[in-house]
């Protein structure tokens, strides 16, 4: 099991991070490429839902996900197969968590002409909402196996606190 470092955010409105800038031009990306499949499909109206999900799936990756809520933590796990912890960034806010992945995958063929190939960059971009407010500082996560585990434990509401004292 290898640990994965987390940029860790206190403030709501500390968006000035490199992360929050790239989501911004993934989302335009991702708005450009759902346009694109609407023209291709000729205007045809009633499908906006599904070029946006499928421009999404394409420009920014849709590994399998959960978040558990589980003894006064969330738990996530994220499927990523084939990266390292040292591909991988997370982002925790008190209010979200944010994981990129990001590996250049080269094909070493000796011999032969590549006729195709699905080989290249690959990239996840996933932002998690989580219900209550974490603390961001005990956030941690680690990646065993191509699963990213990502343990959050939610702050302590002071009649909470008063409660566990009790």
């Amino acid at each position: 099991m290898s640990q994965v470092a987390i940029t860790k955010v206190n403030g709501a409105g500390n968006k000035t991070l490199p992360v929050f800038e790239e989501i911004a031009k993934r989302i335009e990306a991702v708005q450009s490429r759902a346009f694109d499949l609407f023209e291709k499909r000729g205007r045809e109206l009633g499908h906006e839902l599904e070029d946006w999900l499928k421009a999404e799936r394409e420009l920014l990756g849709s590994p399998a996900s959960e978040l558990i809520e589980r003894n006064g933590a969330y738990e996530l796990q994220v499927t990523l197969p084939g990266f390292e912890s040292r591909d991988i960034e997370v982002t925790a806010t008190p209010n979200e968590v944010i994981v990129h992945a990001a590996k250049e995958e080269q094909n070493k063929t000796q011999d032969g002409t590549v006729i195709w190939t699905e080989f290249g960059s690959n990239e996840v971009y996933r932002s998690f909402e989580v219900p209550n407010s974490v603390d961001v500082d005990k956030a941690t996560a680690n990646l065993e196996n191509g699963i990213l585990r990502i343990n959050a434990p939610e702050i302590m509401k002071p009649q909470e606190t008063k409660a566990a004292v009790a």
